[in-house]
């Protein structure tokens, strides 16, 4: 990586705005790639402070310390749209992620009502024209700063420096497991995918992988009903506790949509929302930077009012609304990669605009569970929370790392910077990993642990991932084992794309659209919806400076070609007035008519007077003209017919 601050603020030669702490994050998601092998090498940079602060911040990413937030973003400037465009129009052909953006044609171009989501790609020729300079200057040739511009920048950076949060833990990770919530386990139904062996297999893992001895283990507890009760209502508290008290658990769980209830199903559900809570306070009392929680039963399908789809209480968003109000946080980020869409915490949240939820699960058009069309991407919150609720719903099977990459990268990180948390809590089910029958996606758990390290640039990197679904033991315990190391700092390993890949799936790509085009109401970032040329814009755009040539080098020609003897031709000439010598073909030597042939530009400027020649350029712009328009298709030639059958009929019917 070639590191230049040219771009900083307060650099007379770059007269960018680029603050020192926008280097952290361009540096951050580069640290996923190439296994964590990545060099930075200073170039330019002219402003001391901005030079100095920004190496600095960009040094501490490389060591692995947490990312500062940034300042408040504003709206992409209209400049850098284009140019990203751009890029993407000149690189799509090479690159097939980069294939978000539809495509029009030349009539939609040329329509007369042309849409206004088109751009318009430029494209410039220069023919000719002053060579390059051999030297250049480098010195005294650079917009001149004011003092008051210096004392202005140099006050903003020191309000930077004072507002940029450099302080963060010594403890990197912090973690829960407690084997008393394996006790919750369906008696009735031998082999329940939502089994105790779940958690078990991540906890092996990490001690497999020697994990165990690197993170801060927390111990868990029960929740209180009052903590509970800051999502669910009373009487589903008390419902639940009736209901393991009873006799009838089967009977009891064929009430709910696919839940089950065992006698310590109530004290496995408290545990698991206590064991949550006690990592947001570990996190947010600054003793750990980030946590992992593996827990269960689920929660993010639980309504505040009833328990679904395995989920008795929902840890996600109890825990959520518990830092909103013991911490005093305005912004709190929830990503859902569960391939099953969390309604409970969506309903929970759909009011609230401090809470951010955003989902990437199945929907299959709504045939997937939890079968509501409040998963689709139409669902966008309600009342004041508008435009803080973002569905990601694919609609078919087998999506994998591409295109989970592609939507974080062009959806989901762009909004999570723009909405800039202050915690990030990850409903963490990997029911979309590779070898999951439920979910029937194809991510890989290392693709986990680099959607990790992206969340961990935001919020100080304080970020808590929270177990929900996932039921192929094996991949539940190596991603959530590839997401710890990433919090620990581990170097990812790089992802496999497979030489038969062809692209991004054709249905991930409608969503992913769709979203985009609805979400853009909502958020800023998404600025660039906009359709590409599908052609190559170099070919079908006449270059004026070539027909302009062109006419300039126009010869008067001899008409010998179409028979005409010499004779006839300085008949020709004479009856012109035109002097024989001065056109080709007349002369005795033809060595000497070649040398001396007249452009029809120069015999104008002989020949005609001062105000014919205007009238000829008019003509030539003319011309131009008729000729772009051909080229572009916006204008047909259409050659006459010498014989029209049509006529011939008309002079038959007046004949008779």
């Amino acid at each position: 990586m070639h590191f230049s601050v040219l771009l900083a603020l307060g650099d007379e030669k770059g007269e960018m705005e680029v603050t020192p702490a926008c280097y952290a994050h361009l540096l951050s998601p580069l640290l996923s790639l190439a296994s964590g092998r990545v060099a930075v090498v200073l170039e330019g940079g002219y402003c001391l402070e901005s030079l100095a602060e920004g190496a600095a911040l960009t040094l501490k990413t490389l060591l692995g310390d947490p990312c500062p937030r940034m300042q408040p973003l504003e709206v992409p400037s209209v400049s850098i749209q284009e140019t990203i465009l751009n890029c993407i129009y000149v690189h799509r052909s090479h690159w097939r992620n980069l294939c978000l953006q539809n495509v029009y044609n030349i009539e939609e171009l040329n329509n007369i009502n042309p849409q206004p989501n088109l751009h318009k790609v430029p494209h410039e020729s220069f023919i000719g024209g002053p060579s390059n300079p051999i030297k250049f200057e480098t010195r005294n040739c650079y917009p001149i700063q004011s003092e008051t511009f210096k004392k202005e920048v140099a006050e903003k950076l020191e309000k930077l420096k004072f507002f940029t949060n450099l302080t963060f833990p010594t403890n990197r990770v912090c973690f829960v497991y407690d084997e008393l919530m394996m006790k919750h386990e369906n008696i009735h139904e031998s082999g329940h995918p939502e089994q105790p062996e779940r958690i078990k297999k991540i906890f092996s893992t990490f001690d497999e992988y020697k994990l165990l001895n690197r993170m801060k283990s927390i111990a868990s507890r029960i929740a209180t009903e009052e903590e509970i009760s800051l999502v669910h209502s009373a009487s589903h508290i008390e419902h639940m506790k009736e209901i393991v008290a009873g006799d009838d658990l089967n009977e009891a769980g064929r009430r709910f949509n696919s839940v089950y209830f065992h006698p310590s199903t109530y004290e496995c559900a408290t545990t698991a929302v206590g064991s949550v809570l006690q990592v947001v306070d570990d996190v947010l009392n600054g003793e750990s930077r980030s946590g992992v929680c593996v827990v269960r039963p689920p929660g993010h399908h639980a309504e505040s009012d009833e328990p679904h789809g395995f989920c008795i209480f929902n840890n996600v968003s109890i825990a959520t609304q518990y830092a909103l109000n013991n911490y005093g946080l305005k912004r709190i980020l929830i990503i859902d990669w569960d391939v099953h869409h969390g309604q409970g915490t969506q309903h929970i949240f759909e009011n609230d605009p401090k809470v951010l939820y955003i989902s990437i699960h199945r929907y299959d058009n709504g045939n997937f569970f939890p079968n509501s069309t409040d998963a689709n991407f139409t669902e966008v919150g309600e009342g004041i929370g508008k435009g803080f609720n973002v569905n990601i719903p694919w609609n078919k099977k087998g999506m994998g790392d591409m295109e989970y990459i592609l939507t974080f990268q062009s959806i989901i990180m762009p909004i999570a910077y723009e909405f800039d948390p202050e915690l990030v809590i990850v409903s963490a089910g990997f029911d979309a990993c590779i070898g999951d029958q439920l979910g029937g996606c194809k991510v890989t758990p290392e693709a986990y642990g680099h959607l990790t390290h992206w969340l961990s640039a935001l919020a100080n990197g304080k970020i808590i991932l929270c177990l929900e679904g996932g039921y192929n033991v094996n991949s539940i315990s190596h991603s959530m084992t590839l997401c710890t190391k990433s919090l620990l700092g581990d170097p990812l390993p790089m992802l496999y794309v497979s030489p038969r890949w062809d692209g991004i799936n054709a249905s991930a790509l409608e969503t992913l659209k769709n979203v985009i085009d609805i979400q853009s109401k909502f958020w800023k970032c998404l600025k660039f919806n906009k359709k590409l040329p599908d052609f190559d814009v170099t070919d079908t755009k006449m270059d004026k400076v070539d027909l302009v040539k062109e006419m300039e080098t126009l010869t008067i020609n001899s008409p010998s070609d179409d028979g005409d003897n010499d004779n006839d031709k300085s008949k020709q000439i004479k009856s012109a007035g035109i002097e024989s010598s001065n056109l080709p073909g007349t002369s005795g030597n033809s060595a000497d008519s070649a040398e001396n042939k007249q452009t029809l530009t120069e015999f104008l400027k002989e020949n005609l007077e001062v105000n014919c020649l205007k009238v000829f350029n008019e003509f030539i712009k003319i011309i131009l003209f008729i000729f772009k328009a051909l080229n572009n298709e916006e204008m047909f030639a259409i050659v006459p017919l010498k014989f029209c059958p049509h006529l011939a009929l008309n002079q038959m019917k007046l004949l008779k």
